[in-house]
């Protein structure tokens, strides 16, 4: 395993940015040393699908994978590809878009789009919340059919669908993570604005709840000798 390593995850405060149809992380003390408790305990009140996290089959299919039916092998990645794909607010990410993708990741297991919104995040999180690119139907089966050796799909944006037309694209979700104990992630909210042109292996780490849709996770990046970063669209 390479030496350095990165967070590829945001930490979940109650400022975390979510779509408009989660509500925001509550922070509480169950326990407290400054009421005299002999520790400090917290409440956390969290939707699954909040701040950096994983999308599991059972998501959007009611008999699908839940995050406690994987096997730990299949949260480490050792061919990840990084695909840049600057796209302005509101966009749907088109099968045009992803095109000089398709010949340069064939064998890679985790795909991952940095939108560049990462300062978005920062700086203005409602506009992140509702506002970024993401994909539709037509998008992700093109995914599916250019990287097929692909285990998760992760990107820099808080949704695969584009929130801005959610009616049209939330169903990206179902080409992906639909079939017959299908076994895939979908990772979103994630921090790609580091120097990942060396990213070698990914380790991803949800919160291991049993029959859980998804969940938060912690997703660590390590760095070795060889790029993995392209630019979507150019050679």
């Amino acid at each position: 395993m390479a030496s350095h390593c990165v967070f590829l995850s945001y930490p979940l405060s109650p400022q975390t940015p979510t779509p408009p149809a989660i509500p925001r992380i509550e922070l509480a003390p169950f326990m407290s040393l400054e009421r005299g408790d002999d520790a400090n305990v917290t409440l956390v009140k969290v939707m699954t699908h909040t701040g950096t996290h994983v999308d599991a089959p059972r998501h959007v299919v009611s008999d699908g994978l839940s995050v406690s039916d994987f096997r730990p092998e299949e949260l480490v990645f050792r061919r990840p590809r990084v695909f840049d794909l600057p796209l302005r607010d509101d966009t749907l990410v088109m099968p045009s878009d992803l095109e000089g993708c398709a010949d340069r990741g064939e064998d890679a297991d985790l795909v991952l789009f940095r939108f560049g919104y990462g300062a978005v995040r920062a700086s203005d999180p409602e506009r992140y919340a509702r506002h970024c690119p993401g994909f539709g139907i037509e998008s992700a089966r093109f995914l599916l059919r250019s990287f097929p050796r692909m285990r998760a799909l992760g990107m820099d944006v808080p949704s695969l669908a584009c929130v801005s037309f959610l009616e049209r694209t939330m169903r990206a979700h179902n080409v992906l993570l639909e079939g017959a104990s299908r076994r895939f992630w979908v990772i979103e909210d994630m921090d790609l604005g580091g120097n990942l042109e060396r990213l070698a292996t990914v380790i991803v780490a949800p919160w291991w709840i049993a029959g859980a849709d998804g969940g938060p996770a912690t997703i660590l990046g390590f760095l070795g000798p060889e790029p993995a970063l392209a630019e979507a669209g150019r050679p």
